[in-house]
Parts: structure tokens; C-alpha cells; sequence
């Protein structure tokens, strides 16, 4: 059960009550903060003081995010690249990592900031429709790792069976090399976290609002724990 909860990032998107929340800093180690969810709701002027108050909440790995429109699903918030930078650059001091996509304009520039505050960088991958190859995947992987990345993450929708095993091969295979995070979209919550057995860093879990298909919810995941 312990083990369990250090393998998930349970994502914030603002509006949360802080007594709801205290709970989850307790138990588990890692919180994202989906920034462009924020910046849908509330004013930017809010933001560093949103993370200030999350941080302050515990010793939590803070995981800073911008999400890239075109990576955000159906009805993506659309912040510009060069607003998005920005934003970046704005939170680097608050956050302990940052994740960025690795087919994005900013890519390079994100993981400048990164490595300028020495902090890690999640280069990630999403794919809303399907799982790509294998040979794709890993592609995108071995890229990650050339770029410097200490995580690369892939999360793709499956559609079928042959698309989860392909995720769960490419876990097993590359895990050992560099640090993955490896979420399969579409499937039941048991089936989102094989690929924890296999070497994936951690998966994501929604605290409030669900940002991809079939994500866990933070109960979902707390009635498993209670299970287990």
C-alpha cells in the first residue's frame, strides 16, 4: 500500500478547499499542477501565490506544468508559446520539477530554464487518439534521454490489447535505462497501473476534474489502497 502511494501525482488544477487537501499531502508523494487548468479559472496574478500555498502544505515532489494545447485533449485551454515560456520561467523557483512537451516549440528552451534552477525535467508525450508503434515510442524515448531529460513520459490512448502490451514492453525494456512514466489512457484503473509493476516511475490521478480519458480518481485510487 505504501509503495503504492509514492507511485502517484495527484493533479491540481486550483479551486481545491485546503482541508481536502491535507490529506493528500500526507499520502501521497508527488502533486501536479496543471498551471493552463489554473489559468482557465483563475487569474494569473493568483498563480505564484496557489503554489506557494500547495507547497506549504508538505514536503511534496511539486510538478509544474503548461500544457501545450495541441497535448491537452478535448477543450484544451490555448495559452501561446511565447506566454507559455514565460509562464515557465515564473514558477521555475516554486515548483521541483517541470514538464514540458517533447515535440513543443519550447521544448529546448523549457529545459534551459529547467537546468538553469536545477530542476528535473519531465519531457512528455501524449497522444489522445491511439498508442503509436512500438519503434515510434521508443523513438521518442531514446530523444528524450538525448535531450537530457530525468524523466520521459508517455501517455497514450489504448484501444486495444495489443496497445497496452505495447506500453508495458516498452516500461520493461527502457525503464532500466532512464526514468519513465508510462500512463495508458482509456482503461480501467487496475489496468492504468501495470505499468508501476514494470518499472514506470509513477502514474496520475485527478484530484477534482478529469483531464484524460477514464483518469483515476483520488477516491478510486484511495478505495484500492484500502483494499490492498
Amino acid at each position: 500500500m505504501e509503495n503504492l502511494k509514492e507511485k502517484i501525482a495527484i493533479v491540481l488544477v486550483g479551486g481545491e478547499k485546503e482541508e481536502e487537501l491535507i490529506e493528500v499531502f500526507k499520502n501521497f508523494r508527488y502533486i501536479e499542477l496543471r498551471i493552463d487548468e489554473f489559468l482557465r479559472n483563475f487569474r494569473e496574478e493568483d498563480l505564484i501565490d496557489w503554489i506557494k500555498r500547495v507547497k506549504g502544505f508538505g514536503y511534496n515532489k511539486i510538478i509544474g506544468t503548461v500544457r501545450w494545447y495541441k497535448e491537452g485533449g478535448s477543450g484544451s485551454f490555448y495559452i501561446p508559446d511565447k506566454k507559455r515560456l514565460e509562464i515557465y520561467r515564473n514558477i521555475s523557483d516554486y515548483v521541483d520539477l517541470i514538464d514540458v512537451e517533447i515535440k513543443s516549440k519550447i521544448c529546448e528552451n523549457v529545459i534551459e530554464i529547467g537546468k538553469s534552477k536545477n530542476k528535473a525535467v519531465i519531457l512528455s508525450y501524449h497522444n489522445f487518439k491511439k498508442t503509436p508503434d512500438y519503434e515510434i515510442l521508443k523513438k521518442i524515448v531514446k530523444i528524450g534521454r538525448r535531450k537530457g531529460a530525468e524523466f520521459v513520459k508517455i501517455c497514450t490512448k489504448v484501444n486495444s490489447s495489443k496497445h497496452l502490451f505495447t506500453l508495458i514492453k516498452l516500461t520493461y525494456e527502457y525503464s532500466k535505462k532512464m526514468k519513465l512514466i508510462i500512463v495508458p489512457m482509456n482503461v480501467s484503473v487496475c489496468e492504468r497501473l501495470i505499468p508501476l509493476a514494470f518499472g514506470s516511475h509513477f502514474t496520475y490521478v485527478s484530484f477534482s476534474k478529469k483531464l484524460s480519458p477514464c483518469q483515476p480518481t483520488y477516491s478510486d485510487i484511495k478505495n484500492l489502497t484500502n483494499l490492498i
